[in-house]
């Protein structure tokens, strides 16, 4: 007798769920997007025990024909394509049938839904997957689905469950990244008789940031709006003052749908380099990309949360542009002329920073310097933002302070001439100028440790392109006989900035490819720039203004710092002092 036999429905649809339904979460993600699917504006969920015991969803969407209740239930039954070829046009939630078979092959299930031109609905009640009756009932347009005792008939699954309070964790985190994606949609969770979310579908996204993070994360996020080669991207992108210790608030859609993406992840690393975040610190942001579907495969698991993309280094591309254009539309000092070429400075950095597109596993030999033509500063504005400014004074040696139209705003002397050095020193080393090295007068010989001398030695180039000019001098030593060519405040010797560098690149020596370049040319603009508690005069405080003024990106140091902060009058008064 043969060994291979053919599995009942039920064992085919529990098998099923196990790879869509692991937990309650699953149960709400599944028919919440039918609900949009089905063009609901407004839903409604109600959980008890976390899920495990009742999960009621209602929706105002078109609902379901009578005729096609009973089939709703059967796997690979569906409304949303016909043929494998329409997987390219599909743009709903949900397109292979499996997920109500699924819940209702592990549950009491019921479903009640009428469409618009009928004039009562229909109620189906299953348990376990068999339809135990179907009877006509009153009931608005829409559809309402209760799934109870979820896994009661199997009792290993449940028995994997958390404790409610878990449960519901995840149930609740879903629903506000699904309401991230989903403005239009107004949301209600009720949870054991207590209402725990709601959303009004306004559409204004900063309404559901101040909702979900607080005032101080709505008023540092910038808005994005990117469309290039029919790939939109909008959202909205935090300022380094809420850079994040984790990733848990890079969130990113795809076609409103939630998805995880390497490509997308090293994406936004990149952009948000050279000062968008701290060292250390992952960017914040929440964004929709809106694509033709035939640009992926979102096929690549039951889940639909990984995707494959066509064209990686489109996607890349797209995603890099549209959060670094969103960093260089921000106000600065009180203006917000928009620089019409900022795309230049936008591609050039790109190109830098990436090497033409490294994907995330790529490995980049230190020595791989790619030789690149000098080229006219993109560094700059076309035209210097007007700024009218009163200089008040320095606060505590550090703080530069200035009023601009009734507002006062603090500018870090060092994180300012940092990222004026930094856009300096980066220009002449993309560019590859050969002219950028200030000569000593006297060469400086520095005795280095064994492992400092080869770190040297491996990176000499490193150093020759930022504009140092050294040469072995003995075993273990340097000749030091000229340092980048840049304007200099802080009385830095050579043989400070130096080793000063040495020591930073030497503590963060596990860096890979660009990311080298990057940090080595940010650590010599740190140490050479101006410091705390070194004096500047009103004739430095407005060359060193006018210079921001003048960049395409002023805003933060390459480490993240901003270089100014805002204050109104109003914070000001006697009762915030």
């Amino acid at each position: 007798m043969g060994k291979i036999v053919l599995l009942d429905d039920l064992s085919i649809n529990q098998i099923a769920a196990g790879e869509v339904i692991e937990r309650p979460a699953n149960v709400v993600k599944e028919l919440v997007e039918n609900s949009v699917d089905a063009g609901a504006t407004k839903i409604t969920i109600e959980v008890k025990k976390g899920g495990k015991s009742f999960i009621k969803i209602i929706d105002n969407g078109k609902g379901i024909d009578k005729e096609d209740m009973p089939l709703s239930l059967e796997r690979h039954a569906t409304s949303k394509i016909r043929n494998v070829e329409d997987l390219e046009h599909t743009y709903t939630m949900g397109f292979r049938g499996e997920a109500l078979a699924s819940i209702a092959s592990i549950s009491n299930f019921t479903m009640i839904s009428k469409t618009d031109s009928e004039e009562v609905g229909i109620k189906i009640v299953a348990d376990g997957g068999d339809i135990v009756s179907a009877e006509e009932v009153s009931a608005n347009t829409g559809t309402t689905i209760i799934v109870e005792n979820l896994f009661f008939n199997t009792p290993v699954r449940y028995k994997f469950l958390k404790n409610d309070s878990t449960e519901f964790r995840y149930i609740k985190e879903w629903l506000q990244k699904f309401a991230m994606a989903n403005l239009e949609v107004s949301i209600k969770l009720i949870n054991d008789g207590k209402i725990a979310f709601t959303t009004n579908g306004s559409g204004n996204i900063e309404d559901l940031v101040y909702l979900l993070y607080g005032k101080d994360v709505k008023e540092n996020i910038i808005k994005v709006n990117y469309e290039d080669d029919g790939i939109k991207v909008s959202g909205v992108i935090g300022t380094t003052l809420i850079a994040r210790d984790t990733r848990k608030d890079q969130i990113v859609f795809l076609n409103k749908r939630n998805i995880k993406s390497n490509i997308l992840t090293a994406s936004s690393d990149q952009a948000f380099k050279g000062g968008g975040t701290g060292i250390g610190k992952f960017g914040f942001y929440i964004l929709n990309l809106d694509m033709p579907a035939n640009y992926y495969d979102i096929n690549v698991h039951p889940t639909k949360m990984e995707v494959r993309f066509k064209d990686e280094e489109k996607i890349f591309k797209v995603f890099y542009n549209a959060i670094k254009s969103a960093m260089l539309s921000k106000e600065f000092l009180g203006n917000d002329e928009v620089e019409e070429k900022k795309a230049d400075y936008i591609e050039k950095e790109y190109n830098f920073m990436t090497n033409h597109f490294i994907k995330p596993a790529s490995i980049v030999p230190t020595k791989q310097i790619t030789e690149v033509k000098e080229e006219k500063s993109i560094i700059e504005r076309e035209t210097k933002r007007k700024v009218e400014y009163k200089f008040i004074g320095i606060l505590f040696r550090t703080y530069i302070v200035i009023e601009v139209d009734g507002e006062i705003y603090l500018v870090d002397q060092h994180a300012a001439h940092e990222r004026l050095l930094y856009e300096q020193i980066r220009e002449n080393y993309k560019n590859n100028l050969k002219n950028n090295t200030q000569m000593t007068l006297i060469s400086d010989v520095i005795n280095l440790t064994h492992k400092e001398f080869e770190f040297v030695k491996e990176n000499i180039e490193l150093f020759k392109k930022a504009g140092f000019d050294l040469e072995e001098f003995g075993e273990n030593s340097v000749k030091i006989n000229g340092i980048p060519d840049i304007e200099y405040r802080s009385k830095t010797t050579s043989k400070d900035l130096f080793m000063d560098t040495l020591d930073e690149m030497l503590t963060n020596e596990r860096s890979q490819g660009k990311d080298i370049e990057e940090r080595f040319i940010a650590t010599v603009a740190c140490k050479a720039a101006v410091k705390a508690n070194m004096d500047l005069t009103k004739e430095e405080v407005d060359k060193l203004i006018d210079n921001l003024l003048v960049l395409k990106n002023p805003y933060t140091c390459p480490h993240g710092r901003p270089t100014t902060v805002k204050f109104n009058k109003d914070e000001f008064t006697l009762e915030n002092i």
